[in-house]
């Protein structure tokens, strides 16, 4: 069970059915042995680094394939996630594009039901 104590008052008990508390000496630990086997579902043509409990995904764009091929990554995080019952904080992630072209390939990627922003610049892993 757990509760919250905001400036001395506390909330009533409540059952925790899953989860680690946050802040635990744990919590670190046993969220990396849960996420162990996301990078096993990104195809070899694109790469996930991980970086504590924060994720990226990234790959080469060339054509409209390749941008299609990086969208469908992102359908296999999102079934990995409802098959964990975890969720991603759709408001980080983000679509950056880097590229030397004046028009470089553009494509409405999205995560589950949740559009992802195109952004210029963005704080990678941290």
């Amino acid at each position: 069970t757990q509760r919250v104590v905001i400036h001395g008052v506390a909330s009533s008990w409540s059952s925790v059915t899953s989860g680690v508390p946050q802040g635990s000496i744990l919590g670190p630990l046993l969220f990396v042995l849960f996420i162990n086997d996301l990078p096993n579902i990104i195809p070899e043509d694109s790469d996930a680094p991980l970086y504590a409990d924060d994720a990226t995904t990234f790959r080469k764009i060339t054509s409209e394939v390749d941008a299609q091929h990086l969208q469908q990554t992102l359908t296999h995080l999102t079934t990995w996630s409802n098959t964990n019952n975890i969720k991603f904080n759709a408001s980080k992630c983000k679509v950056l594009t880097v590229s030397r072209k004046k028009k470089p390939i553009t494509f409405a990627y999205h995560l589950g039901s949740n559009n992802l922003h195109h952004v210029q610049e963005e704080t990678d892993l941290g």
